[in-house]
């Protein structure tokens, strides 16, 4: 039976063979199993908030009846959670138990395997991605066979599997590095391009995260820093600025549809790729008036990583769900590309092989991996064989 399926923006439509719901590991190894005997693909849907064309027409698997917490080691301050679990479901266990996340993205709505498989990030020049935050998962390979991955048994695996793009297999469970549950002061502000490049160098030092955007129609620039306070809300309302817990501060709402192109730049490039950016806006894509985001991404060794050895800044850049965005993100990548950008993975590319050889120094050792986990390709589509140059 065949379902009618599309991602959260709607850039992605597949009539899939089947959608899969399973609600435990034994039932993902018998999908797995049956796909494999049948010749067909698999690929977990997450929240469907990537904007590449990740999913197939073949098998789609939901991890929505495997969510919620499994166990936790409160000396070690670790948790094991379902895959399908909803980031913005994690806030509340977390915090009963005295715990929460070291970093989020700037949203919740991702499931933790999706999350982690696209190397989604917050920002914060001392902090990584979500990534870095797992130190060991289960998932199921294409042979059917259940696995534990850790880096006290294979280092270079889990670097693999913490960014894979569902390539490695489907991830059931997570083990995530919490902190001790704390508060975050945030501040918001409008500046200029001018009083941001000013500022900027001691906003990335003196604050545990800070970001802005940039909005084409007024070329100004909406600022924002967050850092741990003891406080639990502000004495007094005061505009532009919040006290609460950290899993309720971090992440934004998103209230419009759009499709977005991010790429990571060395840190110490990304003002001036900024700027290109904004040059490229104002003069040959004036009708864009979608923002620019600017973020910063402290250095990691996960071998997709787009931090992957490097300190970077990342910039989006993005366009209505009902607005043309193929000229303007092509635009965009080929300035990414003078500035030896990196893309986000569930974010739009064209990137390929040939081209991530060069940007990523552990990719083909990745590639390694991938093929000794999954010799057929069972979890491949089109688009990720172009990827990875697999004809």
């Amino acid at each position: 039976m065949t379902t009618d399926w599309q991602n959260w923006s709607g850039s992605q439509k597949h009539m899939a063979f089947d959608l899969a719901l399973p609600d435990s590991e034994l039932a993902v190894a018998e999908l797995i199993q049956r796909a494999a005997a049948a010749g067909r693909s698999v690929r977990g849907i997450g929240s469907a908030h990537s904007f590449v064309p990740f999913w197939t027409d073949d098998h789609l698997v939901s991890l929505d009846n495997m969510k919620g917490l499994i166990s936790h080691d409160a000396a070690a301050r670790q948790v094991t959670v379902w895959a399908g679990t909803k980031l913005h479901e994690l806030g509340e266990p977390l915090w009963d138990l005295g715990l929460a996340m070291e970093n989020m993205g700037d949203i919740d709505r991702q499931s933790v395997a999706g999350a982690i498989s696209t190397g989604t990030h917050g920002t914060g020049a001392s902090l990584q991605n979500i990534s870095s935050q797992v130190v060991g998962l289960r998932l199921v390979k294409a042979d059917g066979a259940i696995v534990d991955i850790n880096g006290s048994v294979d280092p270079d695996l889990l670097r693999a599997a913490q960014v894979s793009m569902g390539t490695l297999g489907v991830i059931t469970q997570v083990t995530l590095q919490a902190l001790p549950a704390y508060h975050l002061h945030e501040r918001n502000w409008q500046a200029s391009v001018a009083e941001c490049a000013e500022a900027r160098e001691d906003l990335i030092t003196n604050n545990r995260h800070w970001e802005f955007f940039w909005d084409p129609q007024t070329d100004q620039c909406a600022m924002k820093t967050l850092n741990v306070t003891e406080a639990q809300s502000l004495a007094l309302p005061t505009p532009g600025q919040d006290i609460g817990r950290s899993y309720r501060v971090i992440p934004s709402a998103r209230e419009f549809k759009f499709n977005e192109i991010e790429f990571s730049v060395p840190a110490a490039a990304g003002w001036d790729c900024f700027l290109a950016l904004r040059h490229l806006m104002q003069t040959d894509f004036a009708d864009v008036r979608w923002p620019l985001e600017y973020r910063t991404l402290k250095a990691d060794d996960m071998f997709l990583s787009s931090a992957s050895d490097r300190d970077s800044v990342t910039i989006s850049a993005h366009q209505g769900v009902n607005q043309p965005y193929q000229a303007f993100f092509g635009a965009v990548e080929d300035l990414f590309r003078e500035y030896d950008g990196r893309p986000h993975w569930g974010k739009i590319h064209t990137q390929q092989a040939s081209q991530l050889e060069i940007s990523l120094p552990q990719f083909n050792r990745f590639r390694e991996i991938r093929q000794s986990m999954d010799p057929q390709g069972l979890f491949l589509n089109p688009f990720l064989k172009q990827v990875f140059g697999i004809d």
